[in-house]
């Protein structure tokens, strides 16, 4: 499958488990992608702040009233535009392998859960005949079909001779997850990829490698989504693979809740299955044409109905909050 190779050092994240070192501070990486709408790498007081936990109350509660965002795009793209360029699909490729070693669970699913990172796979299947389905949702665009993205910006730069996307780096802004995390000092997903198209007759495939992330919320999240003819092409099989590591939420690092493994292993699972069955059900709404994504277009200019929402979750956290002193203050007594 492998048709690109890349000319920089290439980490082999699936045996090494680690992603390419920075290559400035993460202060210095932040502030050359800020702009107005960017989120900054949040730290223990922020994470308790009013502000911090009406915003949480918001993605929890109340997703509508989030305004969605078109992060800009800074990132150098001299290395990635050069006509030697080659993208490398190595270390997804192992990943795919040893999760291939792991038996598929009853909802087609496999894990395999390391120190520093989660390896994920999933699969279905869907009654439409492939041709169709490749026809109406376009590989190249399946990021925005993942769970709780608030935008993405792309920046294509290279096409195959009908104009199909070759080769793309996006910006990607998505919520964090599992939602309750933003309670727990989880900062929102801010991450660049480049991401590698293969136009097949029987499969498209989009392989995705993270580039960076701005606000240190990501560490890795590669892998690839293909779409392929299965049954003599009346069926099409969606299939996903990914190895994933973000930092442990700053509150549940501090409780030390990140040390119980048993702990730890059910809620990720519990996240990438809700993750999967929401991206999954997101591609079939593109297939239907359907609208897809979170929050408000126009949020930011000013919504009298998403402001009331807005001002509701903070009324109900706060009644929430005063019920909950009243207990303890009556318990005193």
């Amino acid at each position: 499958m492998t048709q690109i190779q890349i000319d920089r050092p290439v980490v082999d994240t699936a045996a090494k488990g680690k992603v390419p070192a920075a290559t400035e501070h993460p202060d210095q990486l932040y502030r050359r992608h800020a702009a107005p709408n960017t989120v900054p790498q949040g730290h223990l007081r922020s994470d308790l702040s009013p502000k911090a936990l009406f915003r949480a109350a918001q993605i929890t509660l109340a997703k509508s009233t989030l305004s969605r965002k078109r992060l800009p795009l800074k990132l150098k793209l001299d290395e990635f535009q050069s006509p030697d360029f080659r993208y490398d699909t190595t270390s997804a490729e192992k990943v795919l392998e040893l999760l291939e070693e792991v038996p598929l669970n009853s909802q087609q699913l496999r894990w395999i859960h390391q120190d520093d990172a989660v390896l994920f796979y999933a699969v279905r299947f869907v009654d439409i005949p492939y041709d169709d389905f490749v026809e109406r949702v376009d590989v190249s665009r399946v990021g925005d079909c993942f769970r709780d993205v608030l935008g993405i910006n792309t920046k294509v730069l290279r096409r195959d001779d009908a104009g199909r996307p070759l080769l793309q780096v996006e910006r990607i802004a998505a919520l964090a997850q599992p939602n309750y995390t933003a309670f727990m000092g989880k900062d929102e997903l801010d991450v660049y990829k480049l991401e590698f198209m293969e136009y097949g007759a029987d499969e498209q495939r989009n392989w995705m490698q993270t580039v960076c992330s701005p606000n240190g919320s990501t560490h890795a999240d590669d892998g690839y989504l293909a779409f392929s003819r299965a049954s003599g092409g009346l069926q099409t099989r969606i299939e996903f693979v990914a190895r994933q590591s973000f930092p442990r939420p700053r509150v549940m690092v501090l409780s030390r809740l990140d040390r119980w493994d048993w702990f730890r292993t059910l809620v990720t699972e519990s996240a990438y299955r809700r993750f999967w069955k929401d991206t999954f059900n997101n591609i079939m709404a593109r297939y239907e044409g359907k609208e897809i994504g979170i929050g408000r277009p126009n949020r930011a200019k000013g919504s009298r109905s998403a402001k009331s929402a807005a001002l509701i979750v903070g009324a109900v956290s706060g009644a929430v909050y005063l019920q909950s002193r009243t207990r303890r203050a009556q318990k005193r007594r």
